[in-house]
């Protein structure tokens, strides 16, 4: 079967076949906005990950290698990539998929602490520590990353 045969196989959240990779190129090019609400709305639905979603991540990772600034919708889409991909009843990564996405998340922590280094941003910081959390095996810590600073006040009890 050729890359293309395999991309083409893949399934979005609802188990409908999507190739994620003309949004991937929609972000690429320069219409980030319109090729994160597609990724975003295919890859991942009420806890459901479609098989795209493992091939989309590592694609997201090597876009930001190359950024000069982070972009939150990359790294949370990846965090929640990774911590979806956990949750009973959610595919596998297809195997052809497998050592591209774990190399990808195991290399994310040079390209995620240079972007953190440069930025405060608050969607910035909780989707890059997540994701930094997820490539070290941290899942409930990049889950928690995520949540914005008054969902964390109430899980600690405080005012």
């Amino acid at each position: 079967m050729t890359e293309a045969d395999q991309w083409s196989q893949l399934t979005d959240a609802e188990g409908r076949p999507y190739d994620p990779r003309p949004a991937l190129e929609a972000v690429r090019t320069g219409d980030a906005d319109a090729g994160f609400a597609e990724l975003w709305e295919r890859l991942h639905h009420q806890d459901d990950l479609g098989t795209a979603a493992y091939g989309a991540a590592p694609e997201l990772l090597d876009l930001m290698r190359s950024a000069a600034r982070p972009d939150w919708r990359a790294y949370a889409l990846i965090a929640t990539v990774d911590e979806l991909r956990h949750k009973q009843g959610n595919p596998s990564i297809p195997e052809w998929l497998t050592h591209h996405y774990l190399t990808a998340l195991n290399g994310a922590v040079d390209t995620a602490l240079g972007h953190l280094r440069h930025t405060d941003e608050d969607l910035a910081v909780r989707s890059i520590l997540a994701v930094l959390a997820h490539a070290k095996g941290q899942r409930t810590l990049g889950s928690i990353a995520l949540w914005t600073e008054d969902e964390r006040k109430e899980a600690l009890g405080e005012p």
